[in-house]
This record gives structure tokens, C-alpha cells and sequence, in this order.
């Protein structure tokens, strides 16, 4: 798992949907990104351990919208 990943979360609120690694923090908890729920000016905080990597990865997204995009076409059933 690296920046740029896609992940589903396997624990929490948030399980079953899919996010996009967009860093890691000093404690090494993945730093994830929707563009919806959590925008890149606010990413979530989230263990490793609770994430699933899709084995996916998408250049570097540099908007909210264009993280929207770029899930909404790994994954077409999302919402």
C-alpha cells in the first residue's frame, strides 16, 4: 500500500467504501480520501490494518473532483 492506492475499508462507519491513500502521517496511519466525505484538504485517519488494498493505483489526484472520478471508475457501483 502506497499513495495512490485504492482501499475498501474493512472496520468502522465507513466499511465497504472506497477511498484513495493520499499520504501517511508520522505514526504510519494511512491518510485516505474521498473527495466526498473526506476531501484532500481533510483526509481521514485510518490503521492500515482496517484497510484493504484493491491493488489499484491512480496518478496523483490533485482535486476533490478528480478523486471522484477516478474511484467512480474503479469502482461503478459506488455512491
Amino acid at each position: 500500500m502506497e499513495t495512490g492506492s485504492a482501499v475498501v475499508v474493512k472496520a468502522g462507519g465507513d466499511k465497504g467504501r472506497t477511498y484513495i491513500v493520499v499520504g501517511f502521517d508520522e505514526k504510519g496511519y494511512a491518510l485516505i480520501a474521498d473527495g466526498k466525505r473526506h476531501g484532500l484538504a481533510a483526509p481521514k485517519k485510518k490503521n492500515v490494518r482496517h484497510l484493504s488494498d484493491l491493488g489499484l493505483k491512480i496518478a496523483e489526484a490533485k482535486t476533490d473532483a478528480a478523486l471522484v472520478t477516478a474511484i467512480r471508475r474503479l469502482t461503478p457501483s459506488e455512491k
